[in-house]
């Protein structure tokens, strides 16, 4: 084997990988910087946090008086998660996949709508009848996915447009 040639077995993939790590390192600081940058420019005070989970960017804010970037059924937060991928997809030329959560706001919605999605199926499964959801966003309609796809009897779909998307639930 001359000096050029690489064995295929020796990991050529270690490059990429450190390379991935080290965007999605990036993309964290530059959520971070962001997000901090805003609070400050609301003159609000609070703490980001990012952390890297399976491939993707997790956020945390927490502080005093954050229900303002929560907003109406987290309709802010969405609208802030979306601003600060952008931000960051800009600052780093490259694609982010990042989850805002603001004081929690998302696992007690996550709890709520999982809850609300098995009893909608159970109902499906006694009437035999579809059952549409009411609008939710795009983080709602994951959950509600995620927690019925191993829901035996039962299938779901995302009809609709935004911002009256909306989940349903159908039996099998």
């Amino acid at each position: 084997m001359s000096d050029h040639d690489q064995d295929p077995s020796e990991g050529s993939a270690a490059p990429n990988e450190a390379s991935d790590e080290d965007l999605l390192d990036d993309q964290a600081d530059a959520a971070e910087d962001f997000i901090h940058g805003l609070l400050d420019a609301l003159d609000m005070d609070g703490e980001a946090e990012a952390d890297i989970v399976d491939d993707a960017i997790e956020v945390r804010i927490a502080g005093p008086d954050m229900g303002l970037l929560i907003g109406r059924h987290g309709s802010t937060l969405e609208a802030l998660q979306e601003l600060t991928r952008a931000a960051v997809q800009h600052q780093t030329s490259s694609r982010a996949r990042l989850v805002l959560d603001i004081e929690g706001y998302r696992d007690r919605q996550r709890s709520i709508v999982e809850r609300h999605a098995r009893a909608a199926a159970t109902n499906v499964l006694k009437t035999r009848r579809p059952t549409e959801l009411e609008p939710m966003t795009s983080f709602e309609r994951k959950v509600v996915h995620s927690t019925l796809s191993e829901f035996e009897g039962v299938r779901t779909a995302s009809e609709g447009e935004e911002p009256d998307r909306k989940v349903v639930i159908y039996p099998v």
